[in-house]
């Protein structure tokens, strides 16, 4: 069930991704400020051809690498190396890592959608001022990716696997 939940969060926030790349570019200036002094004053632009290039580049690089993870880790037999329940139930184990690379995948997905949107809140103004701290999106997005990445590990280690009914 939760497979089916973050296979359509991953293909959701792909979508949605798209959709607020495509008005970023439409609505942003031709000059995007991306570096800036510690008073909040732009030091660094890029083009928004640039911008719209490095980014779509980003989005498909990252979705296409993560889909051959899920298709490398899909054929991986951990029967060897896992000698709890999981090692006994090799199709839970691809289960598990078909719906752990759609959550990361979603998640990572979301987590641009809020960077392009503070990139575009940062220089939708005139002025083009870094008037709000976006620190606090960079730690959580740390944080809730460290926490995706130690995942897989302590479920497979220290957990049951799940009956495959």
């Amino acid at each position: 069930m939760t497979n089916i939940f973050f296979k359509f969060w991953r293909i959701g926030s792909l979508i949605l991704l798209t959709i607020v790349l495509l008005f970023c570019y439409t609505t942003l200036p031709d000059s995007i400020a991306i570096n800036f002094e510690d008073s909040g004053n732009p030091i660094g632009y890029i083009s928004k051809q640039q911008f719209f290039y490095w980014s779509a580049g980003v989005i498909l690089g990252v979705n296409f690498l993560l889909g051959l993870l899920e298709n490398a880790l899909s054929k991986i037999n951990l029967s060897g190396v896992l000698q709890n329940s999981w090692g006994k139930r090799p199709g839970s184990v691809q289960t598990f890592f078909k719906g752990w690379v759609s959550a990361f995948l979603a998640f990572i997905n979301t987590y641009l959608v809020f960077v392009l949107l503070g990139l575009y809140n940062i220089n939708s103004t005139d002025d083009q001022m870094l008037d709000f701290n976006y620190n606090y999106l960079l730690i959580l997005g740390l944080l809730i990716l460290l926490i995706l990445l130690v995942f897989p590990f302590y479920r497979l280690l220290a957990t049951e696997a799940p009956n495959e009914d």
